[in-house]
């Protein structure tokens, strides 16, 4: 007879192999102890319950009620127990369930006496011990309308003390990276690739960073960002310039020349045009490094020389590598530029890589450094609403820095809505003396990604000069001055290579790229022609006839060859119809019955996905037209 333990290890085998290796082997240091009170079976762990013990099942009911559930709902389930929260999800749950137990002891003797089996080997159920992966679940999950609930007993939570609370700002760190992933994926695939195709007259001069391999290996390099204490870290930049590779974002440049300070490289990745971030300073002397879909008014000025980062993690940059043949697994990124700095300084050879100006967290009321392009920012507590909130000092000069706006009123627009995003996205990380300080969730999410740079690259000293701003992992907290003053001089800073791009094949590649969206948009126009024919019929009939099911069939089979086998074959067209892609699917999933207002919806949005996407092939063909038309 197969035992409860064996049936839920042969179904978690379906589901997560090495979990399910790990606790066949396990030995327990600890058992929990199983009880019988009020009618109620519970669990005693480290001398606490891990449920209420009046009414477990209750509580667990109510705890799943308070939570959202729809379709593409993320339930997070934070501890086992005896399964009450989680067989009351798995059964209710229309998304996803992910339950993470990271105590085996708990999950073992658990598996030991409850039939989990048919929960999970449910599609939508997922199990872990391991957070990351955890948090890889909720990403493959994710869409850019839903956000996963962490739920949990009170028992567990006070169980966990203050490692609760350290989950949480873990979770809220990592669904802050993904949410970026997805905004990115969404909002930003269509405008960069027509950046990139744009870019190329300019891109066949930029020479690939990494072409410098080690180049200053053994140096120093320091990083400088525009955190408020880059102003107190300034001088010392200024005292051991000849000594450091300096590498500087954007924010930072006028800090810097503030202090007569010219950076050997400033790194800038932004597809919005932020040139106003640099306008007006003598570039000549400095090394430009950018992304190839980067806002082509960066490329007006008049630097030393331009090279490309071309990170590998960004997938609108396999479309660069495919037409040149470049290999760009040496380039990471991750959402913020400090992160391509520190990219940069590791390809160039650098052994000490030094943060200045790397708060990631609002301090002394400043949001960025005195002389950045930003500095008009400042967060203070607010004695009214009892809260921390992001203000601007001089809010017309503030809306001036953001961008390159003639209209007064879109400016002034821009500014109040960047200021709301702030506000909106305000809360609390862990700061270098142990306490919490108030950031935004953009500035949090960077945080892990930077420390985990650290364990990628163990063989380099990382160290973050802040002392104030947020805690990261990996670099040691030391004032600039202590880690500059064995620094030695620098004497050749010079960049040489051969290296040239062989454009009759990008070329050559660029045509067959066009070329290849031909048949995408035949088949793009067709779709348009059988969704606009049942937009008609349902016109018609104000009526879901068999008729109008029988087209809905082709439509929605048309738009599954489309949208997934075409794409998969043609990254290009992928590309340039993701958005579409990601909103009409979201659309789908949320249709829960066939009635005509649910099926008109679903159609109106095929037809407004087949005729954006072709309105937009048909300008990425015209831009490589024009393109191949200046070589």
């Amino acid at each position: 007879m197969v035992s409860v333990f064996e049936k839920n290890i042969n179904a978690l085998r379906e589901k997560n192999s090495n979990l399910a290796s790990l606790l066949l082997t396990y030995i327990p240091d600890e058992v929990p102890k199983f009880v019988k009170e009020n009618n109620s079976y519970n669990f005693i762990y480290k001398g606490k319950y891990l449920h209420n013990p009046k009414n477990p099942l209750m509580e667990s009911a109510e705890i799943f009620a308070m939570a959202e559930n729809s379709p593409v709902a993320i339930h997070f389930i934070f501890g086992i127990g005896l399964g009450y929260l989680f067989q009351i999800a798995s059964a209710k749950s229309q998304g996803t369930v992910i339950l993470y137990e990271p105590d085996l002891n708990i999950l073992r003797m658990a598996f030991s006496l409850v039939d989990f089996s048919g929960d999970i080997l449910k599609p939508n159920v997922f199990l872990t011990n391991d957070f990351e992966q955890g948090c890889e679940y909720i990403y493959q999950k994710s869409y850019t309308k839903n956000t996963p609930f962490l739920l949990t007993t009170n028992a567990y939570r006070e169980f966990s003390g203050n490692n609760f609370d350290d989950l949480v700002s873990r979770l809220q760190q990592s669904v802050g990276r993904y949410s970026l992933d997805l905004k990115y994926t969404k909002e930003k695939f269509y405008p960069l690739i027509k950046s990139t195709i744009k870019n190329i007259p300019k891109l066949i001069n930029e020479i690939p960073i990494g072409e410098f391999k080690d180049r200053f290996k053994g140096t120093t390099a320091v990083i400088a960002s525009a955190g408020p204490t880059l102003d107190k870290n300034i001088e010392y930049i200024k005292k051991y310039r000849d000594n450091i590779i300096l590498i500087t974002v954007g924010t930072a440049m006028k800090a810097l020349y503030a202090n007569d300070i010219t950076p050997d490289f400033l790194c800038i990745i932004e597809s919005n045009d932020c040139s106003k971030q640099i306008a007006g300073l003598d570039l000549s002397g400095v090394h430009f490094i950018t992304e190839p879909f980067s806002n082509s008014n960066l490329r007006k000025f008049k630097y030393k020389n331009t090279y490309s980062h071309i990170s590998s993690n960004l997938p609108i940059n396999n479309f660069w590598c495919d037409i040149t043949g470049i290999k760009n697994s040496e380039y990471l990124s991750k959402g913020t530029v400090s992160y391509t700095a520190l990219n940069v300084a590791r390809i160039l050879g650098c052994k000490k890589i030094i943060l200045a100006g790397q708060d990631l967290a609002y301090i002394e009321g400043q949001c960025y450094s005195k002389e950045s392009a930003y500095k008009d920012l400042e967060c203070r507590y607010n004695e009214i609403t009892k809260k921390w909130e992001i203000a601007a000092k001089d809010f017309e000069h503030f809306a001036l820095s953001l961008g390159n706006y003639d209209d007064a009123d879109m400016r002034n627009q821009k500014a109040r809505e960047r200021i709301q995003a702030l506000n909106s996205a305000l809360y609390y990380v862990k700061g270098i003396k142990g306490d919490m300080i108030p950031t935004e969730s953009v500035y949090a999410a960077f945080i892990q990604p930077l420390s985990e740079f650290t364990q990628f690259y163990p063989d380099r000293i990382y160290i973050n000069t802040s002392l104030v701003g947020a805690q990261i992992d990996g670099f040691i907290n030391m004032p600039i001055e202590e880690a500059l003053k064995e620094t030695e001089k620098i004497s050749d800073r010079t960049l040489h290579t051969d290296f040239k791009f062989n454009i009759p094949i990008v070329k050559e590649k660029l045509f067959k790229s066009k070329e290849s969206l031909k048949p995408a948009l035949m088949y793009t126009e067709e779709l348009l022609k059988t969704a606009k024919n049942l937009k008609n019929d349902l016109e018609r009939y104000k009526n879901v006839t068999q008729e109008i099911l029988k087209g809905l069939k082709k439509l929605s089979v048309g738009y599954t060859a489309l949208s997934y086998d075409f794409s998969s074959k043609n990254q290009l067209y992928d590309y340039i119809t993701t958005a579409e892609r990601i909103e009409l699917d979201y659309e789908m999933k949320m249709m829960r019955d066939v009635n005509f207002e649910s099926v008109e919806n679903i159609v109106n949005k095929i037809y407004e996905y087949a005729q954006t996407s072709a309105n937009k092939t048909k300008e990425i063909t015209e831009d490589i037209e024009k393109v191949l038309g200046e070589f």
